[in-house]
């Protein structure tokens, strides 16, 4: 998930390795980012619902960092994944998932040559491990935890001098692989990550930094047993929703803060509901039904007069299957929701209005993006198809040229205009695809007879029809190329590259293409 700014879209797949950084911008050199700091966010998450029996995963043995040069004499810095404990002679290593780990492989194979061609050198090949205090005690500590949620939270030691030695500009990522949630320093300066919350039993599947919590970066996750935690990487406080399950009991999907606020937050779950919630109420079970759209099933529910005060602030019957993808528009707005029964809903979440419902050509949508502007959302699903609408629910296009699941998909901000877009997407199928499109250029298929009184009817629903193929423009991909040797999930752009992760954890940086 991609948080530009306050007001900004985001980028997120809920499949798989996603990628995010926070820049910290200090005011004076001197003060401690945490309190003199502008936040800017883009989280990186492993998100395991659609997989919750994952083995857990065991301790690891801090690893030192190395810098080598790749095939082009390029210096790249390299941390080895993380391993088992060496000591620990009872765990069978080829179970170990490969999912634990997110790395960045220091040899290149034929597909990433391939790759090179097109999108330069890797800007960056890296990956980080969990700091072990019983291994390494003067690079981190652990704190204690009698919860039976929490296991431990391992910190770096010299955390606090650390902080205030960076510099005016300073960049983070946060990562959450199975049970471990981390927080590491972007330029590896450190060989431990700064942080890690190990969980005892649930798996992390989706977290989100709120950029405007500048004094404690304070971090929402959703976990596969369906609670939720508000956390601070740097004070390692934090706070359980939906504890023993009152509000839903089933698997958080996907999470993210309200645009603008400091305490709400929108959750979907897996059996297709969605939450709105207040990070300072309490939670209770009692809602009731304030509003039903007789034509989609979608109903609004909110606390009796009892509960006003307790958490949630608003229930969405929305779906009744699992809720894969959360975004919000640029203006703030609107939300664009996926789910797997194949569709996309617009709402207005000021209002707890669905605007529009669209669906895949078949199949269940996995992602969708916002373009810059707000005019488009593009989505991909199990169709091997990304699709683009216009706000208002009409298809315009549709993007072939995968082979499996499109698992993520993006606009990429820095090369669109008014009138042109460029949106890239990845796959199951190991491929990156980039695409670029022009309303005004697209070729616009012959469409069906129908009647006036037909065309009328479609144009004022909120539900709108499956089209077939000739009826809608096919757009075939400028540039498609297979990257990584895994299924890739996660896709994002930033002004100097582009970043791709893939379902075992390797992300990587891609310099920009020359087309």
């Amino acid at each position: 998930m991609l948080i530009r700014s306050q007001n900004s879209h985001s980028h997120v797949c809920t499949i798989g390795t996603t990628l995010s950084f926070m820049a910290v911008r200090s005011a004076d050199r001197s003060s401690t980012p945490s309190s003199e700091s502008t936040l800017k966010s883009l989280a990186v998450s492993t998100s395991t619902h659609l997989t919750p029996n994952l083995p857990a995963l065991s301790p690891v043995t801090p690893l030192t960092a190395d810098s080598d040069a790749d095939s082009n004499g390029t210096n790249t810095q390299t941390l080895v994944p993380p391993q088992s404990n060496p000591t620990d002679t009872s765990r069978n290593t080829a179970t170990t998932p490969t999912i634990s780990s997110v790395s960045m492989t220091s040899t290149a194979s034929e597909k990433e040559k391939a790759g090179d061609k097109f999108f330069g050198k890797m800007r960056r090949k890296t990956s980080f491990y969990i700091p072990n205090s019983s291994s390494d005690k003067s690079s981190s500590s652990s704190k204690g935890n009698t919860s039976s949620f929490v296991e431990k939270i391992k910190t770096y030691e010299n955390l606090a001098m650390f902080l205030t030695s960076r510099p005016q500009e300073a960049l983070y990522f946060f990562v959450n692989i199975g049970r471990q949630f981390l927080w590491a320093d972007y330029t590896l300066q450190t060989r431990p990550a700064l942080s890690c919350l190990q969980l005892k039993d649930a798996f992390v599947t989706c977290h989100d930094v709120n950029p405007l919590t500048r004094e404690n970066m304070e971090t929402v996750l959703g976990f596969s047993s369906g609670d939720i935690m508000i956390y601070s990487p740097i004070s390692g406080k934090y706070v359980r929703k939906n504890k023993q399950r009152p509000m839903n009991r089933y698997s958080v999907t996907c999470i993210k803060w309200m645009p603008g606020s400091e305490n709400l937050f929108i959750a979907g779950f897996g059996d297709g509901t969605v939450l709105i919630l207040d990070k300072d109420r309490d939670d209770t079970p009692t809602v009731a039904p304030v509003s039903t759209d007789a034509n989609t099933g979608f109903t609004v529910s909110k606390p009796t007069k009892s509960a006003q005060k307790h958490n949630p602030v608003a229930h969405w019957a929305l779906s009744k299957r699992l809720i894969t993808s959360i975004q919000f528009s640029p203006d703030s707005i609107h939300v664009a929701i996926t789910s797997l029964d194949g569709c996309l809903r617009i709402l207005d979440y000021t209002q707890d209005k669905l605007l529009d419902t669209c669906s895949s050509y078949f199949g269940g949508l996995l992602c969708c993006a916002w373009s810059p502007d707000g005019k488009y959302v593009a989505t991909g699903g199990e169709d091997d198809l990304v699709t683009v609408w216009t706000f208002g629910g009409k298809i315009i296009a549709r993007c072939q040229g995968h082979s499996s699941w499109v698992t993520g998909v993006a606009f990429d901000a820095y090369n669109c205009t008014e009138r042109n877009y460029r949106i890239g997407s990845v796959s199951d199928d190991t491929k990156l695809c980039l695409w670029d499109f022009s309303s005004s250029s697209l070729h616009k298929p012959r469409s069906s007879r129908k009647s006036r009184v037909e065309q009328e009817k479609n144009s004022s629903s909120i539900t709108h029809p499956v089209l077939g193929k000739k009826q809608v423009a096919i757009l075939e991909p400028f540039l498609c190329e297979s990257i990584h040797n895994e299924p890739l999930s996660f896709v994002a752009f930033r002004e100097d590259a582009i970043v791709t992760a893939d379902r075992v954890g390797a992300i990587k940086f891609w310099g920009r293409p020359s087309v």
